[in-house]
Order: structure tokens, then C-alpha cells, then sequence
């Protein structure tokens, strides 16, 4: 007698390409919101990599033909379109061997905020990276990063355009927060994030805000 049957995965075009997604209309709660396609709706689940694209960190790599560097951490994941299963732009054999993290006044006043359901062991729900440079309350610079509602590390360029030159405000933080969900798209159960993203970015926003720098 088999005393555990056995389990059956379901349908994944990352593990196996082709054979669908079944997560488009089974249980997808903690899926990606934005960047997702037809072929993919998995979120990335990893929380550093948002800080290093908010602090525009650059990735160094060793491959057949020696030492090269992407000047971005934002180009190192792609979105999965019609290939999920080829998550970087890495070729074969490229490793990874450190991060290089450029100084600047925004490296002051960053933060990293995550939502999740537990205090400890959780992916992020969602979450947000913001690295901001103030002339009082006007924005000089500023690198936001989103995570748990995406298919890669997601850089926010849509939110700092609204942000940039302008006061930081909550009202202003609320329209940066929907410009960056304005594409976002829902399969059932993960509607929430549509409206939990935009609350995380917005607070994350105000409290690099008030941090005393």
C-alpha cells in the first residue's frame, strides 16, 4: 500500500517548457502583478535583489571569454514573455562573483519595507525598496524598486518620472504609486496586490522621508 501518494506538479513553463502555467487560473495568491505574461505569473521571491537595484548596483561576472560587468543589476533578470524557463540575461557558464554599490547622497535616506503574512520564513506579499535624495521636501533623485508582485526585480521608472523635481507628498507618493501599478494585471486570487502594492510603495516612500539622515 502506498502510504504517500504521490504528489503531481502541476503544469510550470520554468520547469518544464510547453507544458502551461497552472497557476493562471488555479491558486495564485502570492503571484506576480506586473511583468507577467501569457507563458508566466510566477513572482520572484527574493528580497536583496530590490535593494541593489534601488542602490543601482552594478554586477560583476566571470565567463568563457574572462571579466565583464553588467552596469545595471535591473538588466540581470528579464521578464518571461514567451520564454519563463531563461530568468537572466547570464550566458552558460557565467558566474556571478560580487556587486559593486555606488555611493551617492541617496544611499542616506534608503530603506527596504516588506509586507508578508508572518513575522519570520515569508516571502514578501509585497515590498519596496526606495533610495531618495531631498532638497527639503523636493525630490532630487529617487530609485524605488518593487518586490513579491513581479516576475523579476522590478525598477519603478514610471514612479520616479512622477516623482523627480516635484515636493514629496502623500499625495504626490499615491500618484507615483499608481503610476507604477498602471500596467499591473490580476489572475483571481492576487487582485489584492494591486491595491497592496501601491500602499507599500507609498509608505515606504514617507518613511525614507522623515528618516533623520
Amino acid at each position: 500500500m502506498q502510504l504517500f501518494p504521490r504528489y503531481q506538479l502541476g503544469a510550470c513553463n520554468k520547469r518544464d517548457p510547453g507544458s502551461g502555467c497552472a497557476a493562471l487560473d488555479g491558486v495564485n495568491r502570492k503571484h506576480a502583478v506586473l511583468g507577467v505574461s501569457e507563458h508566466c505569473i510566477a513572482t520572484y521571491p527574493g528580497d536583496f535583489a530590490q535593494a541593489l537595484i534601488a542602490l543601482e548596483a552594478a554586477v560583476e561576472i566571470v565567463g568563457a571569454d574572462g571579466r565583464a560587468r553588467i552596469a545595471l543589476f535591473e538588466e540581470l533578470h528579464q521578464v518571461p514573455g514567451s520564454t519563463p524557463q531563461i530568468e537572466t540575461t547570464l550566458q552558460p557558464g557565467d558566474l556571478i562573483i560580487g556587486f559593486v554599490v555606488p555611493s551617492g547622497p541617496w544611499t542616506r535616506r534608503s530603506l527596504y519595507l516588506k509586507i508578508r503574512d508572518r513575522d519570520s520564513y515569508e516571502f514578501a506579499l509585497a515590498s519596496a525598496a526606495v533610495a531618495l535624495d531631498l532638497d527639503g521636501d523636493q525630490v532630487r533623485t529617487v530609485r524605488i524598486a518593487l518586490g513579491g508582485v513581479a516576475t523579476k526585480p522590478w525598477r519603478a521608472h514610471a514612479a520616479e518620472q512622477v516623482l523627480v523635481g516635484k515636493r514629496l507628498t502623500e499625495e504626490s507618493a499615491e500618484r507615483a504609486a499608481r503610476a507604477a501599478f498602471a500596467d499591473a494585471v490580476s489572475h483571481g486570487d492576487n487582485r489584492y496586490k494591486i491595491e497592496l502594492g501601491p500602499r507599500t510603495l507609498v509608505r515606504a516612500l514617507l518613511e525614507a522621508q522623515a528618516m533623520k539622515v
